[in-house]
């Protein structure tokens, strides 16, 4: 529910497979307030049964009472493959705070990929992060994440982070990480930088197997801790599962 002092920006992606089985995309994008910021889809290419969307931010992202969801539903048959042009920075928020909420539907036999660049959490910022995500029993996900907690020698600023992935109901990966200055340290062991590779559907275990978790209700995860971004790179078990799923971001 929107609170008084948010600022609500609302962007709805919809790829779906036409007539003539092509790949069509409508997206749109809603706001509350028109000073709010907000992140733009742009087509950057269709072909035959896939799409490649690039999320552009068109203001600062992120300050205190924004309120950024982002929906996608790809539907069966089709494939999406989503882009960042860069990361996202949470600001310092003086006491206020923020969310980014990400809702996704992937349906039968479809596809979606998601090449996520750095969210770096400022110090004093203040980030409530959601990704839920549902499959359908034969749909595949790629996800790229990359967690950096504060700026270049800075302190970390906070984040209540939850992922919810399940497929056709049943649950594959439920997770809640709070991280703040005082516990970032304690349950990241000194380091301010979480990687991590989700692939869902993609069927057997493959990839490189250091940093690589089974889980339980089909999937791999592959997650990394550093201080820097360099050393938590996860680019080859990315390249990896991208192989599995086709061409991607």
């Amino acid at each position: 529910m929107l609170t008084d002092t948010e600022r609500l920006a609302r962007t709805r992606i919809r790829a779906t497979l036409g007539d003539a089985g092509r790949c069509r995309v409508r997206s749109a994008v809603t706001l509350s307030d028109p000073t709010a910021s907000s992140v733009r889809p742009v087509v950057v290419s269709q072909e035959g049964t896939a799409a490649r969307v690039s999320l552009v931010p068109e203001g600062a992202l992120l300050l205190a009472g924004d309120a950024v969801e982002i929906d996608v539903e790809v539907g069966a048959g089709a494939r999406l493959d989503l882009v960042e042009p860069g990361g996202t920075v949470a600001y310092d928020m003086r006491g206020a705070a923020a969310r980014w909420s990400v809702r996704i539907s992937v349906g039968p036999g479809a596809v979606l990929t998601w090449a996520g660049e750095p969210f770096v959490v400022s110090a004093g910022a203040d980030v409530e992060r959601s990704t839920t995500v549902r499959l359908a029993g034969d749909a595949a996900l790629a996800l790229r994440e990359t967690l950096v907690l504060g700026r270049y020698g800075e302190a970390p600023g906070r984040v209540r982070q939850r992922t919810d992935v399940s497929v056709d109901g049943r649950p594959a990966l439920v997770e809640e990480l709070p991280l703040d200055p005082a516990t970032a340290p304690l349950l990241l062991g000194g380091h301010r930088v979480v990687t991590a590779v989700l692939a869902v559907g993609a069927g057997e275990p493959f990839g490189p197997d250091r940093d690589r978790f089974g889980l339980e209700g089909g999937g791999l995860l592959w997650r990394r801790l550093g201080a820097q971004a360099h050393e938590a790179d996860l680019g080859e078990p990315w390249r990896a599962t991208l192989a599995v799923v086709g061409a991607g971001g």
